[in-house]
């Protein structure tokens, strides 16, 4: 995800629009998908957890939910949940990995996903733009805001963009004002796919893939 002409302040918007319950046809029971957490770069707690709040808002829009297994977090998690996070890592348990540094490939980029198992998200970087162009009270605002994208990635099952919504590569002048009117959301065939996806990826056990995929 790129965001080459859209300031910290904007991105708030874009990723803070209007919840309305039950859009695109969601049914009552939203499916929700396990992702694993691995925080590297230490973000803090609160930012991180505010940060998940606010992907999961996009996400309950197009009828899905996220439930973040932090696993790198020995305090908060059982010893079953210890055991889920340390075997591999499969589509209906993916991991997100919070990194620092960028992406060499792809040194624009905010996070990438390599589907369908692993998002990365390099935090450095969203926290170095969120600070300068708006300030640090709206961290989570664009961190959750390139979760939400990422997971669209992963739940779409395809790397590619759209012209429309959260999915586009990058935001400019026509996005800004779709941020201001409440429409920068997965479109409606994307959420029909990602209510789809994860109503599959909810049903199969959380057994670990035979092959292991190191964090």
């Amino acid at each position: 995800m790129k965001i080459p002409a859209l300031t910290a302040a904007l991105a708030c918007l874009i990723c803070s629009p209007p919840l309305r319950a039950q859009s695109y046809g969601a049914s009552a029971e939203v499916a929700s998908v396990t992702v694993r957490v691995y925080n590297y770069v230490q973000v803090p707690p609160g930012t991180l957890r505010l940060a998940e709040r606010e992907a999961n808002k996009i996400l309950a829009i197009a009828g899905a939910r996220v439930e973040w297994l932090h696993c790198l977090d020995a305090r908060s998690i059982s010893s079953d949940e210890k055991v889920l996070c340390d075997n591999a890592w499969t589509p209906q348990t993916p991991a997100l990995r919070l990194m620092s540094g960028i992406n060499r490939l792809q040194p624009r980029e905010y996070g990438y996903t390599d589907i369908p198992v692993l998002i990365t998200v390099y935090y450095d970087k969203i926290a170095h733009r969120a600070h300068r162009d708006y300030g640090d009270a709206e961290i989570h605002v664009v961190l959750g805001c390139v979760m939400a994208h990422e997971l669209g990635h992963l739940f779409l099952r395809t790397p590619l963009h759209s012209a429309n919504g959260i999915m586009q590569p990058e935001w400019g002048k026509n996005q800004i004002r779709d941020a201001l009117t409440g429409h920068a959301l997965f479109t409606k065939d994307q959420a029909i796919r990602i209510q789809s996806q994860t109503r599959i990826l909810a049903s199969l056990p959380r057994n670990p893939a035979q092959q292991a995929v190191t964090p």
